[in-house]
């Protein structure tokens, strides 16, 4: 019997963790591909990772005081089935507007099911133990989770909408489009170093039609040490970008291991003054590059990964296939 009375309890506790540990997850993007067109969404301009964090941490603050204090059982109610009327409003978004799973995401929808799940079998168990089972009970209990989903579903509607899939705007060239060139590539790799000179011919032409980033993959480790410059640069310096990248490569055959001093130096006589990025911001733009070469499958460099966001197609170019005709012919090709 009192197994019979724990075990729920023990069920919305185990959820509600899973959820705030899976949303520091979201918060981190330490996640797939898949997620990446998932994080184009905000819910009220919150990172859907910072809202989770805050969320259940509301959650498991109103678990553990719920014993001693009645409204705390009704703040569970509103916080649990009112996410679930938001989770299913992101389930359909994943569903009919991206059409990808995020499975970070799934998995933290799984958990505000299991743990509503669990507090209905709480609840309906406590009422049935302490006599309080009357059909009026019932239906207050059931029109209240309704109302509670209702209203989480009427937010979600409202509060989601989608924006820049990064807290940092890391493309260049034309932002409403679609289709974006990625130009992955290794500071160290000869090869990408020989590329180097038909990437700046390439660029001013793919610019003007498409979004266009360049995605730092290490194969070499000593690209780490020059990726924190080079994310700078598309964040702070578009206009710019082109130079302040011929001025970083210029650099790595100087230095395996650049100061801020070293960059400033390089960049001086382009009237350029160094903002490096924190370290948060590093490891969101490293996550952004890591979703890139990974999740579509990028083998070597140099290579350039053509992908439409409303088609869903992608197309990977590597080594000699790079030209200016071959990208053009891939943007036209996953447009279709």
């Amino acid at each position: 019997m009192l197994k019979r009375i724990i075990l729920p309890k023990i069920l919305l506790w185990c959820a509600s963790l899973a959820g705030f540990a899976l949303s520091l997850v979201s918060y981190l993007k330490v996640c797939s591909l898949s997620c990446s067109e998932v994080a184009n969404y905000r819910i009220f301009g919150l990172d859907f990772g910072v809202f989770g964090i805050a969320y259940f941490t509301s959650l498991l603050v109103a678990l553990s005081i719920r014993a001693k204090h009645k409204w705390a059982n009704w703040l569970v109610m509103l916080l649990l089935f009112s996410s679930a009327g938001a989770e299913t409003r992101f389930i359909w978004i994943q569903k009919f507007e991206i059409g990808q799973w995020c499975p970070v995401c799934l998995v933290i929808a799984s958990m505000v099911f299991t743990a509503c799940i669990s507090l209905i079998w709480d609840l309906f168990q406590t009422n049935s133990i302490s006599g309080e089972h009357s059909m009026t009970s019932k239906l207050n209990s059931i029109l209240s989770i309704i109302t509670f989903f209702i209203l989480g579903l009427g937010v979600a509607f409202i509060g989601v909408n989608e924006t820049e899939a990064s807290g940092l705007n890391l493309s260049l060239g034309k932002q409403n489009s679609h289709t974006t060139v990625n130009f992955v590539s290794d500071w160290f790799c000869p090869a990408c170093i020989k590329m180097e000179a038909q990437i700046e011919k390439i660029y001013p032409s793919v610019s003007k039609n498409v979004k266009v980033r360049f995605v730092d993959y290490p194969i070499h480790k000593e690209t780490i040490a020059f990726t924190p410059y080079n994310l700078s640069f598309l964040v702070h310096e578009k206009a710019k970008y082109m130079e302040l990248r011929k001025a970083l490569s210029a650099l790595t055959r100087r230095t395996l291991k650049p100061t801020d001093s070293d960059v400033q130096n390089a960049i001086a006589p382009l009237g350029v003054k160094l903002r490096p990025l924190d370290y948060f911001e590093v490891l969101e733009g490293m996550q952004s590059d890591l979703q890139i070469y990974k999740g579509f499958g990028v083998k070597a460099t140099p290579s350039v990964v053509i992908n439409n966001s409303k088609s869903k197609k992608v197309k990977i170019l590597v080594g000699k296939q790079i030209s200016l005709g071959s990208i053009n012919d891939a943007i036209g090709e996953v447009a279709r």
